[in-house]
């Protein structure tokens, strides 16, 4: 599949969100849209075949489907011209073999925003209740139950939506099956929502224990694995791996 070229136009008066060493990896746009910069991160890599530029298009489609607010897909961009988005330079001037590598295999997505607040925002800024808790419980056995494998599912990425309802960001690393999710996927999933205890500790154990009886209600789960999750996230709340 062929796709535009981004060009030094799209870019007109955007602002520079985020980027790292290898160059910008987010702008916003003058209206409030978003590019977001997908770059191949290893020479040898399945995304070669379907980046992520690809995937993250794909999964706004799927998720709009399912009933899951999300990211509106505007338009995918291949970056030809590497300049644009300022990548490093070796000390000669001339791009690194990497680089070069990279950039042949470069997209960037423009899309609208979900419009609302992240859970992490409203926790830092004290305005997390206890019932969006309890939504947040109910909203991640809806995931489980349509089949919704998010390996990004942390606060950070788990919007309130102006409307009130709970919608999923950086959508890239999602996987979407057409069953709901076997018992052992969804102890990973828990695996990745408490994985970094900087979030972690301000959302406490009780607010934890709350998710987990809001989930419970919504998921139906036998006993065995009832009891099983629970001792699972005693572990991982112990031990974040971030």
């Amino acid at each position: 599949m062929t796709y535009p070229l981004l060009t030094a136009q799209h870019l007109d008066d955007a602002r520079v969100i985020e980027r790292d060493p290898r160059g910008i990896k987010v702008v916003q746009l003058p209206n409030g849209d978003y590019l977001k910069v997908f770059r191949l991160r290893h020479r040898f890599s399945w995304a070669r075949f379907q980046g992520y530029a690809q995937r993250f298009s794909k999964n706004a489609f799927k998720l709009v489907k399912l009933g899951i607010p999300t990211v509106k897909v505007i338009d995918c961009y291949e970056v030809k011209n590497a300049s644009l988005l300022d990548y490093p330079q070796s000390v000669n001037g001339h791009k690194k073999a990497e680089d070069l590598e990279a950039s042949s295999h470069t997209f960037a997505v423009h899309y609208a925003p979900l419009a609302g607040e992240t859970l992490k925002t409203l926790l830092d800024q004290q305005q997390l209740e206890t019932h969006h808790v309890v939504q947040l419980g109910a909203f991640i056995a809806e995931l489980h139950k349509k089949g919704i494998h998010f390996r990004s599912l942390h606060l950070g990425n788990i919007v309130l939506t102006t409307e009130g309802k709970m919608g999923l960001i950086d959508i890239a690393d999602m996987k979407i099956y057409p069953w709901s999710l076997w018992f052992r996927t969804r102890l990973r999933s828990f695996r990745h929502l408490t994985r970094y205890a900087r979030i972690n500790a301000p959302f406490g154990l009780s607010n934890w224990a709350i998710l987990l009886d809001s989930y419970f209600e919504h998921a139906k789960l036998s006993a065995s694995e009832i009891n099983t999750l629970r001792e699972k996230m005693q572990q991982y709340l112990l031990h974040p791996p971030h």
